[in-house]
């Protein structure tokens, strides 16, 4: 299914406004290196590709069949897959158990068939499948993310698209995308099992309208949480989500507070939001998990600090005091007015290497399991920088500016490899470029960091890191 040597394709058209088009061109357009066959009964070339009639004409049996046809046409090009020998399916058309008992009629047909042949389905009403490290792209959104680390199992396939623009955005890469749909054969548990073991995969971001076997769905997500991490966000909280579950993918949302025990005893993360779902999933890649709760946090400016210790505790995480011995050796470099506590504030009165020093001075305190650290400004060599550099010269400035940020977060990681504790960032945009601020994400994406815009961010990371780190613990005792 995610590494086919071959692909049917079913609804192929020349017709750039249908969907039979648009798939097929982000399959060929997304570099796909295997072989693709069209099939449309009235066609003899699609996209410069040879057109077949009908799968029984394939000269090979394909590994995966692409079907984007209209759903009463479905149960007969399954069948005729399933003669053909080919064993795994993306329903991409909708019209099935979502909308109405006709469709409900429908989908269960198709299982039967599936069931009885042991065709494999994914959907129907799916967006589709990706797997970038075999630039295979089959799916409706013209979204091309480069070879990475996160997989997302998704009910929703235009949530798949957001969080994979989300990924792109803050330069990681995907290892396997998957647009789940209706769930009528394959469902999330199942996919969720197969990232697993997909050496790949480093983490699991999913998001879930209901559940069709949510008992099969704990057991599994207990056994996979020791593995990797799985983030999550359930819709359906509400009345009015809960119907819009229905009409959407046919799913029962379910009991939230059911949910929220379920995950707490699989050591699935809830989140409550599509950029907490992507920013977890990246913490959990850039950093090491703490020890427990209690957090330092070294801020550039008074009033983040605060916002930062507010977040904390209503997150359930410690803002602890300083110990006398940590505070004596910050007096040591610190400025004389700074302010002696937890949120540790620079008060404008250090720079470059000394912010360094500052966070390490903290990261090794013992009553410390990990550091919030807020605004770079101060950890540059600002003496570097010209404002008035006109033309070539603010182009090498750049790249200065970039390599120093780049350099900032190589000390941070070697500190946190050398305490084996996180340092987890968030400041205030450095680049006031577009352009600018995409290439330090990238090159911090290119090193396995990261940094958060906002200080809520960095405590929610913080947070859940933690909430991760005792499931872990809590299956060691």
């Amino acid at each position: 299914m995610f590494e086919p040597r071959s692909i049917a394709f079913l609804g192929a058209t020349n017709d750039p406004r249908k969907w039979g088009y648009r798939i097929l061109s982000n399959i060929i357009n997304g570099g796909f290196k295997g072989r693709v066959y069209p099939v449309n009964p009235t066609k003899e070339e699609i996209l410069g590709l040879k057109v077949y009639k009908s799968v029984s004409e394939i000269p090979e049996t394909p590994d995966l069949a692409v079907i984007v046809i209209p759903p009463s046409g479905v149960p007969t090009v399954l069948r005729e897959c399933a003669a053909k020998g080919i064993k795994a399916g993306l329903v991409i058309t909708a019209g099935f158990a979502e909308v109405n008992v006709e469709g409900e009629g429908l989908q269960r047909e198709i299982v039967e068939i599936a069931h009885s042949t042991g065709l494999r389905l994914v959907g129907p009403n799916s967006n589709g499948i990706v797997n970038p490290h075999d630039k295979l792209y089959s799916q409706m959104p013209p979204i091309f993310p480069h070879p990475g680390p996160i997989s997302i199992v998704s009910q929703s396939g235009n949530i798949v698209g957001t969080i994979m623009r989300l990924a792109i955005e803050s330069g990681f890469g995907c290892a396997k995308c998957i647009s789940s749909g209706n769930e009528a054969d394959l469902h999330s548990e199942d996919y969720t099992k197969y990232l697993a073991e997909d050496p790949q995969t480093k983490v699991i971001l999913s998001y879930i309208e209901g559940f069709k076997d949510g008992s099969r769905f704990f057991e599994t997500a207990k056994e996979v949480s020791k593995k990797k991490p799985i983030v999550m966000l359930k819709a359906g909280e509400t009345p009015a989500g809960a119907i819009a579950a229905k009409s959407h993918t046919a799913s029962l949302a379910g009991s939230y507070t059911v949910f929220d025990a379920m995950c707490k005893q699989s050591g699935v993360i809830k989140v409550t939001s599509l950029d907490e779902l992507v920013n977890t999933g990246i913490a959990l890649l850039c950093h090491p998990l703490p020890r427990g709760r209690r957090v330092g946090i070294v801020t550039a400016g008074g009033g983040w600090g605060v916002l930062a210790a507010d977040a904390c505790a209503r997150l359930g995480l410690e803002v602890v005091s300083l110990p006398p011995e940590t505070i004596k050796e910050l007096d040591s470099f610190m400025p004389a007015w700074w302010n002696r506590g937890n949120p540790v504030d620079l008060v404008a009165g250090i720079f470059g290497d000394a912010v360094i020093k500052c966070v390490e001075v903290i990261l090794r305190c013992p009553v410390v399991d990990g550091v919030i650290m807020l605004g770079l400004m101060p950890a540059l060599p600002l003496e570097q920088f010209s404002p008035a550099a006109k033309g070539d010269e603010r182009e090498r400035l750049r790249e200065a500016l970039v390599s120093a940020i780049v350099s900032i977060f190589d000390k941070l990681n070697e500190l946190t490899d050398k305490y084996k504790k996180p340092t987890i960032v968030a400041s205030e945009p450095i680049a006031f470029s577009a352009n600018l601020a995409k290439k330090i994400i990238r090159a911090l994406a290119d090193r396995n960091s990261v940094c958060y815009d906002m200080p809520h961010q960095a405590a929610v990371a913080f947070a859940n890191l933690a909430r991760y780190s005792e499931y872990l613990n809590q299956g060691n005792k």
